[in-house]
């Protein structure tokens, strides 16, 4: 199996972030010191077009996306928010050449909660903990064996009106693997029309990675962005690898076009590819038993937001 090098070097410089942080963490931490309560909410549903395994076969799949977000000032430095997540994926295999063209999976869910804790001290730092669990498995998956849990600890600054920069770690117990990464926040309004910012909205690229934000009118948005992502889930007893973990690995690039409407409420249409893709099948012991890349993969995804 060939191994993506640029993995690493993504880990370093901080374009990495996994789906468990999706609730909340990130909106709370790059939104200045309101003392009322803000939610937020979006639903993003998201297809993937038919893409080719290297081994044979080929797959294609649809993705929906839900997060609602709530945050509550419990004084002028505390902060306390709580992130509910929900993402479902229906898998479709074909012509598939091994095990009489079983799938290797169908339907995944992943529900998940957080609970962002933002500590405001010494001249507008701000010092972030969100605690995290999750589901993540296939449709008949045991419960018990497909938690996720871990937290990420942030610390973050606005330097200029312009510029709003952290750093911040996270550390997950993934199904049978634990993983640590560091990664960076940014939020760095360039000038009127551009600025570059973490891409927090719910989606193939996000939470994660990089985006250049190009804003030419008060209520329209253009976006081009990337990130790397990776997610683990369990497989069901019924499987052909009883109690195994399924992964999926890529590299994503995306353009993206948000309407306002009116000051609450937005619309995004974005369209991109997956590259660099990688499936993995794991035993319930962690083992590696089968892996495919697959050839890059388009996508469109359509997100309704709001905030209240």
């Amino acid at each position: 199996m060939r191994r993506m090098s640029v993995r690493k070097v993504l880990m370093l410089i901080g374009l990495t972030m996994t789906t468990l942080a999706a609730p909340a963490w990130g909106q709370y931490e790059s939104k200045g010191q309101g003392r009322t309560c803000s939610y937020s909410f979006s639903y993003t549903p998201i297809y993937q077009f038919e893409t080719d395994l290297d081994r044979g076969g080929r797959f294609d799949v649809s993705r929906h996306y839900l997060r609602l977000n709530f945050v509550r000032p419990i004084n002028r430095k505390l902060k306390l928010g709580l992130g509910l997540g929900y993402d479902f994926e229906k898998w479709n295999f074909s012509d598939l050449p091994d095990v009489a063209g079983a799938s290797p999976w169908d339907a995944l869910h992943r529900p998940a909660v957080s609970v962002p804790v933002l500590y405001a001290f010494a001249d507008s730092w701000t010092f972030g903990i969100t605690p995290t669990i999750e589901y993540s498995g296939e449709s008949g998956a045991d419960f018990g064996q497909s938690l996720i849990y871990g937290g990420i600890v942030s610390l973050a600054h606005p330097f200029s009106r312009n510029l709003y920069l952290g750093i911040g770690v996270g550390v997950f117990d993934q199904l049978e693997e634990t993983s640590f990464f560091p990664f960076i926040i940014v939020n760095w309004k360039i000038n009127d029309k551009f600025q570059i910012t973490n891409p927090y909205r719910a989606g193939p690229a996000g939470p994660a990675g990089l985006e250049l934000v190009y804003v030419p009118t008060e209520n329209w948005e253009l976006g081009i962005g990337g990130a790397y992502r990776t997610y683990r889930f369990r497989l069901d007893d019924r499987n052909l690898v009883r109690n195994g973990v399924g992964e999926n690995k890529f590299l994503v690039g995306f353009l993206r076009m948000q309407r306002k409407i009116g000051e609450r409420l937005t619309i995004d249409l974005a369209g991109g590819g997956l590259f660099g893709g990688d499936l993995s099948i794991e035993n319930e012991d962690g083992n590696e038993i089968e892996s495919d890349e697959y050839d890059p993969a388009p996508f469109l995804a359509l997100t309704f937001g709001g905030r209240f």
